[in-house]
Order: C-alpha cells, then sequence, then structure tokens
C-alpha cells in the first residue's frame, strides 16, 4: 500500500514552483496532498496546491508564523513541512519540539548546524578551523575594516566582494574594482553593484547603510555551481550539481544551467556535509579558482526553487527528501551529465477545484 500524507510547503509563489510541486508528485511509492502557504495572497503555486492558506512573513512575525502553522494543522493534520526559505529553517531549527508535538515531520539540521551555515562568516570560519579549502575572508563592521583589508585582498590589483554575512540572492554584494569610475548597479531594485573602493564608499553613505554584518572576500570570477544535497548525520544519500549559465552572475534567479558532475566539486561538497553533519537538505553555490580550487561562496540547509534542475537531470532530490522524513526505502537515480536548462513560460494543468481561483 502507498503512504497516504499531506505535505506542507513553504513559498509558494517562487518562480520555479511548478517544478518543485512535479518532483514532489512524481513518486509510485507514497500519495501526496500539497498544502501550500505563502505570505502572498497571489502566489502563483497556490493553483497547483490542493489546499492554499496565507501567512505572515516568517522573518518580520515569527511567532506569528508559527500560530498559523499550529492553526493549519489543526485543519488538514499535516504529516510534513517542507521549507524554501532562510527565514522558515531557521525557526523551524529553533523550535523542533514544537513540530515534534504537532507530530509534523520536518527535515532540518541541528540548529548549531544552522547558524553557522547560513551565517557566511562563521561558516567560513568553521570550515577552514576544520581543514577546508575556505580562501581568504575577513569580517567588515566598520569603514575602518575595509582600509585594513584592502592589501590582504591585494587590492587595487586584484577585486574583491562585499558581502553581507546574511541572506541570498545578491541583495547587498558588491564587486571593489578600481576599474570603475562610477557606481555600476547590476539588479534593478537591489543594492548590488560594482565600482571602486571609493565610489562604493560614497554609495554606503549615501542610502545611509551599515558597514556592520559585512564579509570581505577576493574575487574569483569563474563558473558557479549550484549543488543540490540529502544527507543523514554528514553521509551523502544523493548529490546533483551543475552550473550556472548566466548573462549576468548575480541575477537572482535561474536563466539556465548545465549539470556537471566535477568529481573536485562533489567531492568538496562532501567534505563540508562531513565537517557539519548536515541531516536533510542541503544547497551549496562552489566556484573554481584561478588555479581550480573550489571554494564555497554560499550555503543553505534548504533547497532553492531551482533544485527542479536536478530532478529534470533525472535526480528527484524532493521525492528522495520526502523518503527520509517518513522512513521509506530511498530510490535509484541516474543523473544525466551534461543536461544543459533553460526556464520557459508554459501551460501546465492544475487543480480541478482552483478552475476560478484568480479569474
Amino acid at each position: 500500500m502507498k503512504l497516504n500524507i499531506t505535505i506542507c510547503i513553504t513559498c509558494v509563489g517562487g518562480r520555479l514552483i511548478y517544478d518543485v510541486i512535479r518532483a514532489i508528485r512524481d513518486a509510485d511509492d507514497y500519495k501526496v496532498k500539497i498544502l501550500g502557504i505563502d505570505s502572498n495572497p497571489d502566489a502563483q503555486g497556490r493553483l497547483l496546491c490542493d489546499f492554499f492558506e496565507l501567512v505572515p512573513h516568517s522573518e518580520e512575525k515569527p511567532e506569528e508564523w508559527l500560530e498559523h502553522i499550529a492553526i493549519i494543522n489543526k485543519k488538514y493534520s499535516l504529516d510534513g513541512l517542507i521549507a524554501f526559505s532562510e527565514g522558515e529553517t531557521k525557526l523551524i531549527s529553533k523550535n523542533r519540539n514544537f513540530f515534534k508535538n504537532n507530530k509534523i515531520n520536518i527535515a532540518i539540521s541541528q540548529e548549531k548546524v544552522v547558524e553557522k551555515i547560513i551565517d557566511k562568516y562563521l561558516m567560513l570560519s568553521y570550515l577552514n578551523n576544520h581543514g577546508i579549502d575556505t580562501g581568504k575572508f575577513f569580517p567588515i563592521n566598520s569603514n575602518k575594516d575595509i582600509d585594513n583589508v584592502l592589501l590582504k585582498l591585494d587590492y587595487p590589483n586584484k577585486n574583491f566582494v562585499l558581502k553581507p554575512r546574511f541572506g541570498r540572492g545578491s541583495r547587498g554584494v558588491l564587486i571593489v574594482d578600481q576599474k570603475q569610475n562610477k557606481f555600476v548597479s547590476l539588479l534593478p531594485e537591489r543594492f548590488c553593484g560594482t565600482g571602486s573602493i571609493e565610489i562604493l564608499k560614497n554609495q554606503f553613505l549615501e542610502k545611509n547603510i551599515s558597514y556592520e554584518g559585512y564579509i570581505a572576500v577576493p574575487y574569483y570570477g569563474g563558473n558557479v555551481w549550484d549543488v543540490d544535497v540529502l544527507c543523514k548525520e554528514g553521509i551523502i544519500i544523493n548529490i546533483c550539481a551543475r552550473v550556472r549559465q548566466l548573462k549576468n552572475p548575480l541575477w537572482p534567479t535561474s536563466t539556465g544551467h548545465k549539470v556537471s558532475l566535477d568529481s573536485k566539486i562533489l567531492n568538496y561538497v562532501k567534505n563540508i556535509c562531513q565537517e557539519f553533519k548536515v541531516d536533510g537538505p542541503a544547497d551549496f553555490d562552489i566556484v573554481l579558482d584561478n588555479k581550480k580550487k573550489p571554494k564555497v561562496l554560499d550555503a543553505a540547509v534548504r533547497y532553492s526553487g531551482s533544485v527542479g534542475v536536478s530532478y529534470l537531470a533525472g535526480t528527484n532530490m524532493l521525492s528522495q527528501l520526502i523518503r527520509f522524513m517518513f522512513d521509506l526505502p530511498f530510490k535509484k537515480f541516474e543523473t544525466k551529465d551534461g543536461l544543459i536548462l533553460r526556464p520557459y513560460i508554459t501551460m501546465t494543468e492544475i487543480i480541478k477545484e482552483n478552475e476560478y481561483d484568480f479569474l
């Protein structure tokens, strides 16, 4: 008999939510009802879900978010919850007993692991102290801190990057380039761009942005791999990697990927997972430096919407995650190395009961 479960998935307003939901439903060993939640009432993924509920933003109103989950659980009798945002993973890891008491299965690493991974400085410090090659990195909390690291990062001979310790999606990421005598915005409506150190300091001043909570790292400039993993106590169950193929390397959403199972990348991520004892899903951004050695740029203890790339390449990370959550036997998958993918707007079937939603 198939296992019948009701799964809550968050962030169903994501641009790539169709691939996520399709991957979750693609299984012959369980039958799933999907409850989608989002803080946006017009979340496009609600049409693909069996049920939809509006919730507060988890970072702005964490206690209210948990209260809504409890109310939703009484209404739908949830079996599990899969989170797709940084704030939610942090909140869930801190409130494991809440989910245990509500009998909602989760798959998120321990709180101390989550705290280290989502803070880029703590992540790099921990890995560096455990023998993982991370490259140079320096905490930045003031104008003086920036001046102190210029020589250490060989500026102005080499470019470097200033970026927030917390957060994803290229917000606040700045490429320091002596050749740029004016600020060049790399993303609309986000403080993300390039300029000389003098230009960027003026930007901080003009926009009244604090230096606190930044780090400085070398600018590597090579190809970046997105790596999806599922681990059990640090041991890899499944791993899939793809190279970003983007006109703008800082663009926050997918414009293209190429599956690339480079052994250097895979082994590097396996070592990271082992050191942190990752237990559940994780997502890593890895770059090769000019000596072709991997360096970790960013990490999360959740999947991003582009995990659908792994699914299309033959490795269904999301169905494996559900098997992980409910102690089902894992499936064997074979990844199509070299597969090239691009996102398209397409027509798709929706849940019958949602026919008049949004009309």
